[in-house]
């Protein structure tokens, strides 16, 4: 019975595997609170096995199990849940200007 259960154990752990991804966090305008904000964001949701955020680079890695949750997923729920800009680092910026942003941040607030 052992020999049926070990391969299916180990490709379970083959295909369920944790994966990582890269975003951009526009808008961090301090090192720690910032940077935790993202953290504790992402440290809530289901399928997110760790977070590390750069506040210099203005980058998130983010290291999640993609049986649950996919890179978009992870966007929406930042975007959603902070006011920052969050894009995936594959992902063509979109270039907004300095006029046109403060107005969109100022009628969110």
């Amino acid at each position: 019975m052992k020999y049926i259960i070990t391969p299916f154990v180990l490709l379970t752990f083959l295909v369920a595997g944790e994966t990582t991804t890269n975003l951009k966090v526009k808008g961090m305008s301090c090192q720690y609170s910032c940077a935790n904000k993202v953290k504790s964001v992402l440290n809530d949701v289901d399928g997110i096995e760790s977070c590390n955020v750069n506040f210099e680079t203005s980058t998130a890695t983010v290291s999640f199990d993609n049986a649950k949750i996919t890179p978009a997923e992870i966007k929406k729920i930042l975007s959603k849940k902070t006011d920052f800009d969050i894009s995936l680092e594959n992902e063509p910026e979109k270039e907004e200007s300095s006029i046109k942003s403060f107005f969109r941040k100022f009628f969110n607030s």
